[in-house]
Order: C-alpha cells, then structure tokens, then sequence
C-alpha cells in the first residue's frame, strides 16, 4: 500500500500527468472545438474525423480522458501535499542543530578568522540571532540559522498547484455566463438572475482614422429586491454589480421597424442587424411574410464587392434587407432610412438607425480560490529559489585560533562568494 501511494505521489507522475495534460492543450488550440462533424470532414477528410470524433478530439477539455488525467493529477498533488508535510513540519522544527552540521561534515565555505572577524562576519550574513553551544568533547561554538522557512517552498508550490486545480475544477460547474443586447433607453432581464439592466447611454470613441478608441455602455443595473448599481462597462473594465462582471462585448447597428397594412401601423419595433419580423405574429390574419434585417450601412455606398460603408458616421445610412413570402426568398435589396419596403399591401419602414450594445454578463465564484492557489505557488516558488536555509557556525580551537564555516543546499556558490566578500570587507575594515 506504501508503494502504490507513494507512485501516486510521486514527482514521476506528476511530470508526466503535466506533459500529457500540455499536449491535449495543444492539441485542442489546433483542433476546432466542438464544431459540426462536417466541418472535421472538410478540414480533415472522412478517416481522420472518425479517428478525432472516438478520441473525443473536437471537445478536449471536456473529454472523459481530459477529466481523468486532470482527476489524476489532483490525486497525485493531493497525496503528496499530505505525505509529505509531517517530513517537512518535522524538519522545520527539528532539522537544525550544530549537532546535526557537525554530523555532516561538509560545509559550503570554511575561513580562518579571528573572533571578532568571524562574528562579524555570522551576523553580515544575516545570523542575527547566534547561540553559543558546547558539543560532547566540550569545544565551544557560536551557532546561527536563518530563511528555515524556505523549506515549505516546494510544499506550497505544490499546494498552490492543488489550489488552482480544485479552483478550475469548480469554476467550470459554477460559472455564469449570459448576454444581453439593446440600444439606450432599454431595460433588459438579465436571463438566470434576479437581475435587470438600464442601458442609459452608449458612446464610441473613434481615433481620427476612424478606428475604434472604447467603445463605454452607460448602465443602471436592478437587483429585485430595490437595489441598484450604476457604472460604466468598457471592454476591458467591467462594471461590477451584485457579484456579476458586466462587460461590453460588441456593437452593431439597429434600426426602429414600422410596419403598415395600408395605412393602419400594425407594429413598430427596434430591430436589430440579423433578426427579423415575421407578420403573422403581429396579426394572424395578415399575409406570411417575413423581413429579414441583414446588414446595415452607415454611409452607404454602391462597391464592386457589393454594398460599403465609406466610414462610420450616419451620413448615408441604408439597410440590406431580404423579404420572404410563405418561407421562399421574394427579395433582396438595400432601403434607405424612411424609404417603403412594399410587399402587396403590406410595408415596411426602417428608421432612426443607432448602434446598440452586446453586453457580456459573466460570474465566477471560484475566482478568488483560484487567486489564493495561484499566490500560494508564487509564495513556495520565492521561498524554494529565493529563501534558501543558511546555516553558519564559528569554532574556537585549543591554539585560540578561530574558524567559520557556513553550509546551504542550495545556491552554494553564491553563498560561498558572498561570505568571502564580507570577510574580506571585515578584515579590512
């Protein structure tokens, strides 16, 4: 039972859990995820989508085996959090003694020195607190240990790693994530929330070549019980409202739909680029036709490719728009703003174009677990490479000559030139 806990703890499987788990991660930003069958077959031909489909290739982050390694690699961080902490608790309060320096007897740097000068030099190093101890054959030492701390290094790296991983795990069954659209003056339900949001203004910001500066929605967001939040979402500085992030995701243009029978109005409507009305759902009597609101134009311009816009300002504003009548297409073309779209006694009337907003509302209760694991691993990483263990001690001999010596695992060179700088600096001095 100890061997097969400690393979499952062990630093082997973790290595190659993080190789295999780096590999499906390349492979899912190189394969198309979660797309349609087809389009594996256009990409990759009938065999090797087959193959993609029974590896669970087109949705790798949530394949069964994705899971598994990721439920492994927990296992492994776990255990080996919890095995080894007594070992290290025992060490960080038992494993430094000058009894235990002298039982090994190697050391990074040793010097002769005098007593003053190799005191000096204990406490220059940072050996702010030395004891004087007396071994079994009776020699006196002065004995300093300091960064014991760094010991924990590796420990919380590998917790902070755990941290992450759980955090991950249950951010992707808590997380929230909707969107909302609408043009200022719209209150809109923020679908699976107790949640309403007032777009009070949105502004574009162009540069003077006409690109996108910011892009700022003006909000009022409205909790059920009374309270409200307001702020500016920007692209990339979300409003913070009720424990959701509300950001702006996109734009695109709208336009105010009329829609006549003769010369009764049967509905009028803010429509958006890429929906469409259908009639009979305004009056079940009325003929089944249905106006798609395709694309808009701002300054509208008849191009090679097809219709344009020469820039992004409302100075020729136009709409392309398809009719169908009973589901077949009867119509394509472009309308300018108030111009009638006629289709027997039945027309339509675009109006008053304005962009509108894509807000993203978005929430991740897990954000702060896995903000602790990911500090907890830069805390184990500056300990374990920056906050090494030191150990120094000074011996008197029978002659009253001194000696000093200092010992560290890691970062041993370093060490070893530091001291004998500062001797060099006492002497001196």
């Amino acid at each position: 039972m100890k061997k097969v806990l400690a393979w499952f703890a062990s630093m082997h499987l973790a290595l190659l859990l993080l190789g295999l788990i780096l590999l499906a991660c390349i492979v899912g930003g190189v394969v198309p995820q979660n797309a349609q069958p087809v389009q594996y077959t256009a990409l990759y031909g009938d065999g090797m989508t087959q193959v993609l489909l029974f590896l669970q290739l087109d949705r790798v982050f949530t394949a069964t085996w994705f899971v598994a390694l990721m439920a492994l690699l927990l296992v492994n961080l776990c255990l080996c959090s919890v095995l080894r902490f007594p070992q290290i608790f025992r060490q960080y309060r038992q494993g430094f003694s000058l009894k235990k320096r002298l039982a090994a007897p190697q050391s990074t740097f040793s010097y002769p020195c005098t007593q003053q000068s190799g005191r000096q030099l204990l406490q220059k190093m940072g050996f702010a607190k030395l004891e004087n101890v007396t071994d079994d054959e009776g020699r006196n030492y002065l004995y300093g240990v300091r960064r014991r701390a760094g010991l924990w290094g590796s420990w919380l790296s590998h917790l902070g790693m755990l941290v992450i991983v759980v955090g991950f795990a249950l951010g992707q069954m808590l997380h929230f994530e909707t969107y909302v659209y609408g043009v200022p003056g719209q209150r809109l339900a923020i679908e699976g929330t107790e949640l309403e949001v007032s777009i009070e203004d949105f502004n574009i910001h162009l540069r003077d070549d006409h690109t996108v500066e910011q892009y700022e929605a003006h909000l009022m967001v409205h909790h059920r019980d009374g309270r409200q939040v307001t702020g500016v979402a920007q692209a990339n500085a979300p409003l913070q409202a009720f424990g959701k992030s509300i950001l702006q995701n996109a734009t695109g243009w709208a336009c105010t739909l009329t829609t006549w029978q003769d010369d009764k109005v049967l509905d009028e409507r803010i429509l958006f680029a890429g929906e469409s009305l259908e009639v009979q759902d305004i009056d079940p009597d009325a003929r089944d036709l249905a106006l798609v609101f395709r694309a808009f134009y701002p300054d509208y311009v008849r191009g090679k490719q097809g219709p344009a816009t020469k820039s992004p300002y409302l100075n020729n504003p136009a709409a392309l728009f398809s009719l169908y009548y009973q589901g077949k297409l009867v119509d394509t073309n472009v309308a300018g703003m108030g111009y009638d779209i006629k289709a027997a006694d039945i027309r339509f009337v675009l109006s008053n174009p304005q962009p509108y907003t894509l807000l993203q509302v978005v929430a991740d209760p897990t954000l702060p677990v896995v903000a602790v694991g990911g500090a907890l691993m830069l805390l184990g990483l500056f300990l374990a490479f920056y906050w090494r263990p030191e150990e120094g001690w000074m011996q008197c001999a029978e002659n009253n000559e001194y000696m000093v010596y200092g010992y560290t695992k890691k970062g041993s060179a370093l060490f070893a030139d530091k001291a004998a700088a500062i001797l060099k600096e006492v002497q001196q001095g």
